[in-house]
């Protein structure tokens, strides 16, 4: 009896060890969330459907044609699928509109708010909801 005691408890104290450290990592401090960055007509490059998050990676031209390599991590597989979200949804060479909250410390990484694919599809994150898109169209 003693023994299924201790057991359990070291199964609670492990549980409890590993939840601490994933709330702490679905936090979005790391992001300006007080803007959406726009990038319009951006190509993908590359779209990772994989726990925990899915990332976007694409291509975005300034206006003096320089390149920039973005990478936009979205909610997971199981969370995008229940709001319209495939693997499927954007593929390499797609053009697209991309809604972003941006790195704090400026780099072309972010938190994906929405995309807009060429047909007018408008595909959101999970994680963020319909926040902040008026203050970006």
């Amino acid at each position: 009896m003693k023994s299924k005691l201790i057991t359990s408890a070291a199964l609670v104290v492990g549980l409890l060890a590993v939840c601490g450290s994933t709330f702490a990592h679905h936090g979005s401090a790391v992001y300006d969330t007080s803007k959406v960055v726009v990038l319009k007509d951006v190509t993908v490059t590359k779209f990772v459907w994989a726990n925990p998050h899915s990332i976007a990676m694409f291509d975005a031209k300034d206006d003096k044609g320089n390149v920039s390599h973005w990478a936009a991590e979205a909610g997971s597989p199981s969370a995008l699928s229940l709001i319209g979200w495939t693997k499927n949804s954007i593929q390499p060479g797609d053009v697209i509109t991309a809604y972003v909250f941006q790195s704090k410390t400026g780099s072309p990484v972010g938190r994906l708010n929405k995309i807009v694919l060429a047909n007018g599809t408008s595909l959101k994150d999970s994680a963020l909801g319909d926040q902040k898109y008026d203050k970006a169209e």
